[in-house]
């Protein structure tokens, strides 16, 4: 009774809960109208949690049975565990009685293991025979090539080991020995069709890029296992193909003498590089033999050819061999020494050469040398043949040539200044085409240098061009030591001007020389000493041309009376400043501006010491009537150059 009363009580409480609810769903009489679509709503939800409590109760279901076949499983591992947990119990129950037959199991053991030796190492030497014949047969075929290194690697292999093991036995080791001199002389077969390869590589890199490479390869990893203590029989039985490895450093000329005396391996980098060089001195044995002494340009189109092949052994040959073998470096340093050696022998016969085969030796040269550098050899590398000496015969024959050819002309065209009258430019200016045709000429040959030849040959044309420019103004130095009377003024007025054009000539020709110039060698050159000189020689040819006046008879005559009777009357000054007029007007028309200024400042310092000269020689007593003449002269000279200079340039050289 007490059991059902609160049961009645819930369903009591149960029955208030839903008036409650429906009340709150039908609020007033009007919502009756919205049971139907209560009850429908109602219908749908009781329908989804059906559905959902159906999974619910499916997915535990599954949970549980999943339990209940885990447990299985532990149950029958467990029963597994104690079943041999009793087999180890009568295992060692049994064992117990072997304890005291423990050595002779041990001896037992040892002898089993020892017979399976035997037996495995008997079916390596009955091998011998067979592997020896495949690799024989092998040999018959080239591209096999690999395959038979493979076969005599492990044949190899196996000899090592058979020799050590019967090492203590002299008899049985000197039948062995016998047994393996076949393996020796297929060795040598394959090697020699090995180095064969090799010295026309060449040929057979564009047909086969990989066969050699190969081999090497492998011959490489094999001596560096050795190297390491590697070899056994196992590894060496069963030999697979070397992979290809990433470029890596050359061994050092150290570790590869350290190999040799050791004897390990069979040095294949060396003589793959002995036979490359042997194949490559052969490749040049035409041109330095016979074209060189026969015909140059036969040689420079053979020797053009050979330089070609440079690119196919970029493309061809290198791929063939291991990175670390460097064979393009190997190649471009041979063909570079025997080209090297091309031009020491031409160079021996540089005076049968004329200059324009010489240039054509030196254009072979840049032509070769950005070839190199096309191919991305350095260019430090790539001008070894230019800076090698190798030319310097040659470029020695074409400057003594070139500069003799200069001084012959340049000695003419002065000597023809003595001769023919200087020209005239359209506003009166004097000249000779000395100048013009001078630098003309050597802009010529620096543009053909430039053109044709290497960075050294243009630095040697630089210097001579320098000399040839110190040679011609000594040159018109001597021509200045000559007696004025006997060049004349309108001699020296041209030479004042060509030497001032001359100076502009040479400072353009210095800066596109030296910008044509490597930074290396345009820091040995100087043009400015040697540009400046020829406004030295100007300066120079400006004083002759003020002495032209003052070793005019006339003015000489003038000049005696100084301090004389018709000096103090002025018959001397006023007559010598109309003859400085005349010449002036002259002088003026004949040179340019910035020359006659310095000509008529060099008159007026003349004529001062002329005056004090005659001054301090004079026997006469100074007396006021002589300062008062001199102060008149000085305003006659001051009112004559101040038309011509600055008048405080003119007051001061009086003063």
């Amino acid at each position: 009774m007490m059991t059902m009363r609160p049961q009645e009580d819930l369903g009591v409480e149960a029955k208030k809960a839903a008036v409650r609810e429906v009340a709150k769903l039908l609020p007033v009489p009007e919502s009756l109208a919205s049971i139907a679509s209560i009850k429908a709503d109602y219908a749908l939800r009781q329908q989804a949690n059906d559905a959902q409590l159906s999974v619910t109760v499916t997915t535990q279901v599954e949970q549980a049975q999943a339990g209940i076949e885990a447990l299985s499983a532990s149950q029958k591992t467990i029963q597994m565990l104690q079943q041999n947990f009793l087999l180890i119990d009568k295992l060692c129950q049994e064992c117990q009685t072997l304890i005291e037959n423990h050595d002779q199991i041990k001896l037992l053991s040892n002898a089993r293991n020892n017979l399976n030796t035997t037996l495995k190492d008997i079916e390596g030497m009955m091998s011998i025979s067979v592997e020896a014949s495949e690799a024989r047969d092998s040999l018959g075929d080239d591209r096999e090539l690999v395959h038979t290194f493979e076969r005599l690697t492990a044949l190899d292999g196996k000899r090592r080991f058979a020799l050590a093991a019967a090492s203590s036995h002299k008899e049985e080791a000197g039948k062995l020995r016998e047994y393996f001199e076949d393996v020796d002389r297929t060795w040598e077969k394959f090697e020699k069709t090995l180095w064969g390869h090799i010295s026309n590589f060449f040929k057979l890199a564009k047909e086969r890029v990989v066969e050699m490479q190969e081999v090497l390869d492998q011959q490489q990893a094999e001596e560096a296992a050795e190297a390491e203590g590697a070899g056994a029989m196992a590894s060496i039985t069963k030999p697979r193909r070397a992979t290809k490895k990433p470029l890596t450093p050359p061994a050092s000329p150290g570790f590869l003498v350290k190999e040799k005396m050791q004897g390990q391996g069979k040095c294949y980098k060396d003589k793959c590089y002995e036979y490359i060089r042997k194949s490559v001195e052969a490749r040049f044995d035409k041109l330095l033999s016979k074209f060189v002494f026969e015909d140059l340009k036969v040689a420079l189109e053979d020797g053009r050819s050979i330089a070609e092949e440079l690119a196919d052994i970029y493309d061809f040959v290198a791929p063939c061999f291991p990175p670390r073998y460097e064979i393009f470096q190997l190649t471009v340093q041979l063909y570079t020494e025997r080209f090297i050696q091309m031009l020491r022998l031409l160079s021996d016969r540089a005076n049968e050469l004329s200059n324009i085969e010489i240039l054509k030796v030196t254009g072979w040269v840049v032509e070769y040398q950005d070839h190199l550098i096309g191919l991305g050899v350095d260019q430090s590398l790539a001008q070894v043949c230019a800076e090698s000496g190798a030319m310097d015969p040659l470029m020695n024959a074409y400057v003594e040539r070139m500069q003799a050819t200069m001084q012959k002309w340049y000695t003419n065209i002065l000597e023809a200044d003595k001769v023919h009258p200087p020209k005239k430019t359209d506003d009166g200016k004097l000249y000779t085409p000395a100048a013009v045709d001078l630098f003309r000429i050597l802009g010529e040959q620096v543009q053909i240098v430039q053109e044709n030849s290497t960075d050294v040959m243009l630095y040697r044309i630089a210097l001579s061009v320098i000399q040839v420019m110190v040679d011609f103004q000594a040159a018109e130095r001597q021509r200045l030591e000559e007696p004025v009377t006997e060049i004349g003024l309108e001699p020296l007025c041209a030479m004042v001007n060509n030497n001032l054009r001359c100076y502009d000539l040479a400072m353009d020709l210095s800066s596109s020389t030296m910008e044509a110039l490597t930074p290396y060698y345009a820091e040995q050159v100087n043009f400015e000493d040697t540009c400046k000189g020829f406004l030295e020689v100007a300066k120079e040819a400006v004083h002759q041309t003020v002495n032209v006046i003052f070793e005019d008879p006339g003015v000489k005559d003038l000049l005696a009376k100084l301090y004389q009777k018709e000096w103090y009357e002025g018959f001397v000054t006023e007559y010598l400043v109309a003859t400085f007029g005349d010449y002036f007007t002259d002088v003026k028309l004949y040179i340019e501006e910035r020359s006659f200024r310095r000509f008529v400042e060099a008159c007026l310092e003349e004529a001062v010491v002329v005056f004090i000269d005659h001054m301090l020689t004079q026997k006469n007593y100074i007396r006021e009537e002589t300062l008062e003449r001199m102060r008149v002269d000085e305003e006659v000279f001051l009112d004559f150059f101040r038309e011509h200079i600055n008048l405080s340039v003119s007051t001061c050289l009086l003063k």
